[in-house]
């Protein structure tokens, strides 16, 4: 007997969240007002695209690490201009964020306690969100146990369902490994689902409401949640291996009898939901008819409905009666519903969650699954492409600013030692060499300073007037007072010729 494989694709036909005890951090993300929308981005890439400001400033306050800071956080990214992956999220989410950015220290930690934002189950490679084949296999043996509770009769045992459990498998055996080792579902084996194209999320509040109309609202806390949107296709295979020796499971599970206990028990169970939405108003999702054993009706992930997920004749739910009261019931008497709100204004607007549809994959769906496929790697492709190309160009700028920097910095430290030189000479001058240089090098002398030190020159010594004479006459060459000008004599220019006439006595020339 061989092992017997089937290609099956999932499709969703409600909200779809898969736990899996990761949120989506303040660091990570920044809120597009004008998308409304979640944009999810690298925390190192958003580093270093910051300029080196704010940089700084955004590096200081992560390094707070308090509670206050992850506001501060909020404030910092608030319709900043990030790149990244986008999560649409419910109509609100943003009056609620605006809320939480406007904190006082009093309020914050019981606030972003319930600020949390879920992801669903995702694929660290590409972010897409996967079914675990975990998820899936828990429903089929929900649904086979079902199966096996309908035609049996056995009375509520006080070990509870692990108890019931062993009976309707036909775990029996006196060894620890025993009842692992007959376990019929230990030869099914179910892969992960992945996801088909491109997937769409959406975060929603998931709200609790009563089944039956009521003056008062169920006391449950809502939950923000990322689930998988309706119509998103996932693939995978299941598993039902042959034993390999005689006996090795209690009895065979075959593949039909999986898809015939899943329609046998998910229908019922949306049948049943079905009516309790109708009693409050609420549209449940409309699910196509299943043709068993080619496809079935699944339910899988949070808040799927206590009796989704337990044996219909031997059901013990637990509910809350008062503060601290409880009680057991064979139903519950709330469902859980994803909104746009975190209180409900509107029935019509809530959704179950967890339904889907499970169905055996025929060649022509696995071609246009295959294509989609295809279509979302390209655009991921061109987008890593553009995301590369940016990185580099950034890279670049960034270099070009470093080198900048630099530069500038060599020249201010030019600029200083040269400065610095200046000075210390300018400290080992006499005063006549320092009237010289004055003359020479300063183009901020005042006229005033250059007739003092000219006036002084007949006290300086041999050697400096001479120099201090040539410094004067580029002096006034530079500034058109050498030569002699043509028009009428005044004062002034009278004063200056002779000042001319002095330096060329000095300098002995005609």
């Amino acid at each position: 007997m061989k092992a017997k494989r089937i290609k099956c694709v999932i499709k969703t036909f409600s909200p779809v969240h898969i736990g899996c005890d990761d949120l989506y951090e303040p660091t990570g993300f920044a809120v597009d007002d004008k998308t409304n929308s979640l944009v999810v981005f690298d925390p190192v890439s958003f580093i270093s695209s910051l300029n080196q400001n704010d940089r700084n400033k955004f590096s200081e306050i992560c390094k707070k690490g308090t509670i206050e800071s992850i506001i501060e956080i909020y404030r910092f990214l608030r319709n900043r201009p990030v790149k990244g992956r986008s999560v649409s999220f419910c109509t609100g989410f943003k009056s609620h964020y605006d809320k939480v950015l406007g904190l006082n220290s009093n309020m914050i930690k019981k606030e972003l306690n319930r600020f949390e934002i879920q992801r669903t189950a995702y694929s660290p490679f590409d972010q897409r969100p996967y079914i675990p084949g975990s998820s899936i296999k828990g429903a089929l043996r929900t649904a086979y146990l079902n199966k096996l509770a309908s035609i049996n009769n056995y009375k509520k045992d006080r070990k509870g369902n692990q108890k019931l459990e062993e009976k309707l498998l036909k775990l029996d055996g006196e060894k620890p490994g025993d009842k692992i080792f007959k376990d019929p579902f230990r030869l099914i084996k179910v892969s992960d689902f992945m996801p088909a194209g491109d997937i769409k999320t959406k975060i929603f509040y998931i709200i609790n409401k009563k089944k039956t109309a009521s003056q008062k609202e169920a006391s449950g806390p809502y939950q923000i949640l990322e689930t998988i949107l309706p119509d998103a296709c996932f693939t995978g295979e299941i598993t039902i291996e042959a034993p390999q020796i005689k006996n090795a499971v209690s009895f065979a599970i075959d593949y039909k009898e999986l898809f015939e206990s899943l329609n046998l028990f998910y229908i019922k169970e949306k049948i049943r939901e079905d009516k309790e939405l109708g009693n409050i108003n609420i549209t449940p999702p409309d699910i196509p008819s299943q043709t068993p054993p080619e496809s079935a009706i699944i339910r899988t992930g949070r808040h799927s409905g206590a009796e989704s997920v337990t044996i219909e004749k031997y059901r013990d739910i637990r509910i809350k009666k008062g503060q601290k009261e409880f009680y057991s019931s064979d139903h519950s008497t709330t469902l859980w519903l994803a909104s746009e709100n975190q209180k409900n204004l509107s029935n019509n607007v809530l959704l179950p969650l967890g339904w889907s549809m499970i169905n055996v994959l025929t060649h022509e769906t696995e071609e246009l699954l295959i294509k989609n496929e295809k279509e979302y790697q390209n655009k991921r492709k061109d987008a890593l492409n553009i995301e590369k190309a940016s990185k580099k160009e950034l890279l670049e700028k960034k270099e070009r600013e470093a080198e900048q920097i630099r530069v500038k910095q060599q020249e201010e430290e030019a600029i200083k030692k040269s400065e610095k030189e200046k000075q210390e000479k300018l400290a080992a001058m006499s005063p006549e060499e320092r009237a010289i240089d004055d003359i020479l090098n300063n183009p901020q002398i005042a006229e005033n300073k250059v007739v003092e030190i000219f006036n002084a020159i007949d006290d300086f010594s041999e050697k400096n007037k001479i120099e201090l004479a040539a410094a004067l006459k580029k002096y006034w060459h530079y500034h058109g007072k050498w030569e002699k000008k043509k028009g009428k004599k005044t004062k002034a220019v009278e004063k200056q010729r002779s000042r001319v006439q002095h330096i060329k006595n000095i300098l002995k020339e005609d």
